[in-house]
């Protein structure tokens, strides 16, 4: 995955080849529960695996996060008859994509839903969509619908055209009268003690976000420390080299904290609020630290990083953090968390966190 240099045509076959090897490893059964024969990962463990995916290719780790976050719901006890099936289907290597964000409201409405969706990554790998909607009258989202992608009515388009992680698929979905069965939805309204409820399930969601943020740039430091060898470097350089490794490392520290914060609210040892918190800090921290090292390596591999096939590979690396690292504002994050902080109050448990 990591190979220097590839075309574009040779980087989408390399994104597709590994994520039917993502489907045969076993992964993708991380959140099942052992009760139900999966291996019930803890979220630092999941966390620690998509850095090492986003590290392969920024945008392999994007298609499969969508995929952690929502196949949780699937084994909150809401429908515990569907349980084994859901189990089984995510140990086989069932691939679920996110259909979440909307320019207007997808509606179910007698079983029918209908709407249209954006950004929906992974999408044209998956077998399921996860679809968020709401009922007539409501101001919110409020239910997740599972939806297998060959189910009538539903059409994917592949219209994803972006600066970085080009291979995400991160497309538009519409949806046209399709039939909705009762065993496919769960309401996102559950327990305030929940690991699923906003706080929680947005720290875990986040926590995946800041592993593939903290994966690229790791994969950019590897290369340009390869590019920028030497047995005897100046000390201008070595300075540099120094500089730029020891920022990954506080990175890596960054989200490795945040990890165990989130594990012990899924063992239910501390609010949801308080891993969301700390979560928001590790993403904003490590947001900022990332998008500087992958600019800051060409100070390290002068010209030579910045031409040929090296260049083309430091500059995908540049690309997939800076385009992975908009899709939330930092900014509205530090606010949150400076007003949590002055005022002592938690935080209001919406999308910036």
């Amino acid at each position: 995955m990591s190979g220097t240099g590839r075309n574009e045509a040779d980087r989408a076959g390399a994104v597709r080849d590994a994520v039917e090897r993502l489907r045969r490893s076993g992964l993708l059964a991380a959140t099942v529960p052992s009760r139900l024969g999966g291996p019930e990962f803890p979220a630092s463990v999941i966390a620690e695996v998509f850095r090492i995916l986003a590290s392969g290719d920024g945008s392999l780790g994007q298609i499969a996060q969508s995929h952690m976050t929502f196949s949780r719901w699937l084994f909150t006890g809401s429908h515990p008859h569907d349980e084994e099936r859901w189990a089984d289907l995510l140990l086989d290597g069932v691939l679920i994509a996110n259909a979440q964000a909307e320019s207007a409201p997808v509606i179910l409405e007698n079983n029918r839903l209908n709407g249209r969706k954006v950004f929906c990554t992974g999408s044209a790998y998956a077998d399921v969509l996860a679809v968020t909607a709401r009922r007539p009258g409501e101001d919110d989202q409020s239910l997740v619908v599972f939806l297998p992608v060959d189910t009538p009515g539903v059409t994917i388009l592949d219209d994803w055209a972006a600066l970085g992680q080009e291979f995400t698929t991160s497309g538009t979905v519409i949806l046209q009268d399709v039939e909705v069965h009762a065993g496919d939805v769960r309401s996102m309204s559950v327990s305030m003690s929940s690991p699923l409820t906003p706080p929680a399930y947005g720290a875990f969601a986040q926590l995946l976000h800041t592993a593939i943020d903290v994966g690229i740039s790791g994969a950019a430091l590897d290369a340009a420390l390869e590019i920028a060898h030497s047995s005897d470097p100046d000390l201008l350089t070595a300075y540099v080299a120094g500089d730029l490794v020891a920022q990954q490392f506080a990175a890596e520290a960054v989200l490795e904290k945040a990890g165990r914060s989130v594990d012990a609210v899924w063992s239910g040892d501390v609010p949801g609020t308080a891993a969301s918190l700390d979560v928001a800090a590790a993403k904003a921290t490590t947001s900022a630290l990332t998008v500087d090292l992958a600019s800051r390596i060409f100070e390290l591999t002068g010209t030579a990083g910045a031409t040929g096939a090296h260049g083309q590979t430091l500059a995908r690396h540049w690309r997939d953090l800076r385009t992975h690292t908009l899709h939330d504002r930092r900014r509205e994050k530090l606010t949150v968390i400076g007003r949590a902080a002055l005022s002592g109050d938690d935080p209001d448990p919406g999308r910036r966190l």
